[in-house]
């Protein structure tokens, strides 16, 4: 195969003048038809001298076909012109090099090939150039099989073609496929006859051949599947031939039942006369099931691949109907960094770390933030020392400012000149998001930064603009609707990520990941050149770790992502590595040199006191506890402390006991309770009564809050005393950071017992094995260091992971390697329990609004839902979010044990009515209860519980 080469105008215009008058694709690998994949022709106005060659798509169409085969109609969307196939996949084209040449597409397939190898040896520069060039192809021809007459008489109303073609279905997707297959394999039958490489090593040549169709037939099953979702690529059907297999079968034989279907493709006469063109497929089946290549990149070529093509598709398509270009909308020339920096600059914290940079005696900086200054300074330098690795921990006390050291890092990632664009935070908790999006927009504000958007994506933020939320302010006020909202373009922004800021959470972002669904592979791509700083990733299931750290290690290095990881309990994960001889070592490269410095630093060992001997009276009831707490609390008032007291239990049903016993008592403070049953709204007022006013004065000087593992992570409270009933270790350091955040009290505690069993909570946590009943992790705990601990966890999943069972490391491996992704996407799902979401329907008390009526927002939610409406997909999507936002206050996650369907999917026993997972409970206000003190309504789940088994007594 020819290298690509540069020709003057004149010979490239004469080249592509000699393509379009017929000259054969197939007479050489310097052959135009060949070329597509590394060449295109550039506007004139930005090559002068020289051109790229473009070969038409029209090169695959007969002259019957060219000019008259529609993509999409006008009168559909609307407008005056129909867009021809060529029209539109010169545009998607065009799409997909924006994000190859802008967003660093390009760069992440080659990492990935130099990743690659083929039984460890790396490719050769033509093959790779020949992926690159298939690459790009599967993008460019992925609508090939529109020229199907049936989908152009059916689908495009197309009355230019025979009526007589109308035969077959109209589906164009597989044959796309199949054409592709037909163009490309043939190429690779001609390179493995004529290529000179390998001279002496047949048998490694006949590997890179079954290598090459494995790629071609990986990237068929992509485009076979870029109005769907990506499934298992090779599902077993039982027999000899795999599902993917038999469906480009048959649909070969319906072509060569009726070659009508076939009638305006070019080489329709060779694809009916060549029977045995496929035969390589199959015959390589066995061979993909082999390792002959790495599996986690080759996974993420295809997943790019998937993800470009649908995101040109988008982008192209978007750009027909609506008129308008898409834009990026990401760092660079229209949205400079530089007013960020300033703006950041200007923050007086940063002006104050920057006065103790210059001189720390005279910066008149408190002792904490004379430490938090020199935490600061110590991750950037060492940031900045190694700007060329991937994942970077950054592991620092509770109250030492990881936030905003994380944007500073971010900050100095995106101005280091690795090409970075765009910052990604990820969070396990919409409390944190919204905390972190209140710092973020403090620091830039809409003064100095205009056009930069802090976008937040979750499920209890609606996907408006201001712009769009005082359209539908317009709306309820039964005012004309302004002309300004631009729903398609507000979707497709929040679709591709076109944010420079995106806050979003650990799910979403495991869905961009390992999502199947075709929008949410829109992303995947748009991911390339990004900072991403991941928060608390210990609270992943473990199970998952080794997983994790290894796609995110692939992730960073081929995507050209930066990861911060950063948490005040981090493990190694990298200890987790498989590590392999051709490889090399991977070094863990910590952000924070000398922890010890900070964390045994008597402002944060010693910012609360511990106590351990509840643990020696064993097992303990609530009512046990109940007594040390008013203990406490007595002996508190009598010395003049404080008494902001948080008990954690780990089960909700124990907390509610708790709750009501504490009531009984009658002990003078308002009394809350803090649980995953509480409403949005619940917990919207109870985290501001806990807060303070403007003066920094806490408005509760005393309070009780009877809270389960919901206030760990991401919840901004302040508390002076807690006690809690040990689970996991580093849980209970991340329930010491609500205590004494401010680091400005010395006489805050926490009281540590054992009620419930942890293992039934945190099943299958091999951390539940190092607990706090031990001296060893008393001491950790004492010390801050938690590095024996997670040595520990991690050895033992190490070890667990060498079984043959469920959890065996070799039988994950072969599911990326097979690309089974439905089995990828499974696996790593965050939340595995079968549970259903509960919607209650009753009447929500909001503050400074009006109720809100479970039944009217059910009724919307319901009403848009619906496809048939009539109203645009976009416009749809938008007021829906606005819904689900609202639906926060009704909905409320439910494990269901107790009935199956012969489906195997679960349900609840009381519900009036269901959408997907979605149960409605007409009847909700029944397990209301109304909370005097917030004045809003809780959820009892016990009732539910109560009434939902007297159905199967």
């Amino acid at each position: 195969m020819t290298a690509p080469c540069i020709l003057s105008k004149k010979r490239a215009v004469a080249f592509v003048d000699g393509i379009n008058t017929g000259y054969s694709p197939l007479s050489g690998w310097g052959a135009p038809g060949f070329l597509y994949g590394f060449f295109k022709i550039v506007p004139k106005e930005k090559r002068e001298d020289e051109l790229r060659i473009h070969v038409s798509i029209q090169h695959w169409l007969t002259e019957e076909g060219k000019g008259r085969l529609k993509a999409h109609t006008a009168k559909e969307e609307g407008l005056q012109q129909d867009e021809m196939l060529e029209e539109h996949s010169d545009l998607v084209m065009h799409h997909a090099e924006i994000l190859m040449r802008d967003n660093g597409v390009e760069a992440a397939v080659h990492r990935a090939l130099d990743r690659l190898g083929i039984d460890g040896e790396p490719l050769d520069e033509s093959l790779r150039q020949m992926i690159m060039y298939y690459f790009r192809q599967a993008i460019y021809l992925h609508d090939l099989g529109k020229v199907n007459p049936a989908f152009q008489r059916i689908k495009m109303k197309n009355n230019e073609v025979k009526r007589n073609a109308e035969l077959g279905d109209s589906n164009h997707s597989m044959l796309s496929a199949v054409l592709y297959l037909h163009i490309h394999l043939r190429q690779v039958q001609e390179w493995h006859d004529t290529t000179e490489l390998y001279p002496n090593r047949k048998k490694h040549k006949r590997k890179v051949l079954a290598f090459l169709h494995h790629l071609l037939y990986s990237f068929a099953y992509t485009i076979s599947r870029h109005h769907t979702y990506l499934g298992n690529m090779d599902e077993d059907m039982g027999g000899q031939v795999n599902e993917f297999e038999l469906k480009i079968k048959n649909q070969y034989n319906r072509v060569k039942e009726n070659p009508d279907y076939i009638r305006y493709y070019r080489d329709q006469q060779d694809l009916l006369q060549n029977d045995n063109v496929f035969g390589c497929i199959r015959l390589e089946g066995n061979k993909r099931q082999n390792k002959i290549h790495s599996p986690f990149p080759f996974y993420v070529l295809v997943k790019l691949l998937y993800s470009t093509m649908v995101a040109s598709d988008f982008r192209a398509t978007y750009q027909y109907i609506e008129q308008q270009v898409p834009e990026m909308h990401y760092f660079g020339e229209r949205l400079p960094l530089e007013p960020m920096l300033e703006a950041y600059r200007q923050t007086g914290i940063v002006q104050g770390i920057e006065s103790y940079r210059q001189n720390p005696d005279a910066s008149g900086l408190s002792e904490m933030n004379q430490l938090r200054a020199e935490l600061f300074i110590e991750t950037e330098r060492r940031l900045l020392e190694r700007l060329q690795e991937p994942v970077f921990y950054l592991e620092a006390p509770t109250g030492s400012g990881k936030t905003n050291m994380s944007i500073n890092l971010a900050l100095h990632l995106l101005n280091s000149g690795l090409g970075l664009n765009k910052l990604i935070y990820v969070f396990p908790f919409n409390s944190l998001i919204e905390q972190t999006r209140q710092t973020l927009n403090g620091i830039f504000h809409k003064e100095q930064v205009n056009d930069y958007r802090v976008e937040v994506i979750n499920s209890i933020t609606p996907m408006v603009t201001e712009e769009e939320l005082e359209a539908e302010a317009a709306l309820e006020g039964n005012n004309k609707e302004p002309d300004n909202t631009d729903f398609k373009r507000v979707l497709l922004e929040r679709q591709l990520l076109q944010y420079p800021v995106t806050l979003t959470s650990h799910v979403n972002f495991f869905n961009y990941l390992f999502g199947t669904g075709r929008e949410a592979n829109l992303a995947f791509a748009h991911l390339c050149n990004s900072v991403i700083v991941l928060d608390e990733i210990q609270s992943y299931r473990n199970e998952l770790w080794k997983e994790t750290i290894h796609f995110l290690r692939s992730f960073a290095d081929i995507l050209n992502i930066k990861i911060i990881i950063m948490s005040a309990t981090l493990p190694n994960l990298d200890l987790l590595l498989e590590q392999r001889d051709h490889e090399e070592a991977i070094q863990t490269y910590t952000l924070v040199q000398n922890r010890d410095r900070y964390f045994t630093h008597s402002l944060f060992r010693e910012r609360v006191k511990l106590d351990f001997n509840l643990l020696k009276q064993g097992k303990m009831q609530p009512e046990q506890v109940v007594e040390h707490v008013e203990s406490v609390i007595k002996q508190r008032e009598r010395d003049g402390q404080g008494n902001r007291v948080v008990i954690e239990f780990i089960k909700k049903k124990t907390a509610r006991q708790f709750y009501n016993l504490v009531l009984e008592q009658n002990l003078g403070f308002d009394v809350y309770e803090l649980t995953g049953d509480d409403s949005f709204s619940y917990r919207q007022e109870l985290l501001q009564k806990l807060g303070k006013d403007v003066h920094g004065s806490f408005y509760l000087s005393d309070v009780i809050v009877v809270a389960t593992q919901v206030i760990e992570a991401g919840v901004d409270i302040d508390m002076d005393v807690g006690f809690k009933d040990i689970s996991l270790l580093d849980s209970e350091e991340q329930f010491l950071g609500r205590l004494n955040r401010s680091c400005l009290r010395d006489y805050c505690q926490a009281y540590f017992f054992d009620c419930d069993q942890a293992s039934g909570i945190y099943k299958n946590d091999l951390r539940v094995a190092f607990d706090l009943k031990e001296e060893t992790y008393q001491k950790m705990l004492e010390n801050k260091d938690f590095s024996g601990f997670y040595e520990n966890v991690i050895h033992e999943i190490n070890k667990s992971r060498e079984k043959p069972n469920q959890q065996y490391w070799g039988d994950f491996t072969q599911k990326v390697q097979n690309l089974k992704f439905p089995d990828v996407q499974k696996h790593m799902n965050l939340i595995p329990d079968q549970s259903v979401t509960l919607f209650l329907n009753y009447t929500c008390p909001m503050k400074d609004a009006p109720l809100l009526n479970g039944q009217d927002v059910w009724d919307e939610f319901v009403r848009l839902s619906d496809k048939r409406l009539g109203m645009d997909y976009s416009e749809r999507m938008i007021r829906l979010s606005v819904v689900r936002a609202q639906m926060n206050n009704f909905t409320f996650i439910y494990p269901v044990f107790q009935m199956y369907t012969k489906w195997g999917k679960v349900k609840p026993g009381i519900y009036t009515r269901c959408i997907g997972t979605l149960y409605f409970v007409e009847h909700g206000e029944q397990y209301m209860e109304w909370d005097e003190l917030t004045r809003t309504k809780k959820f009892n789940r016990a009732k539910y519980t109560e009434d939902e088994k007297g159905l199967f007594l």
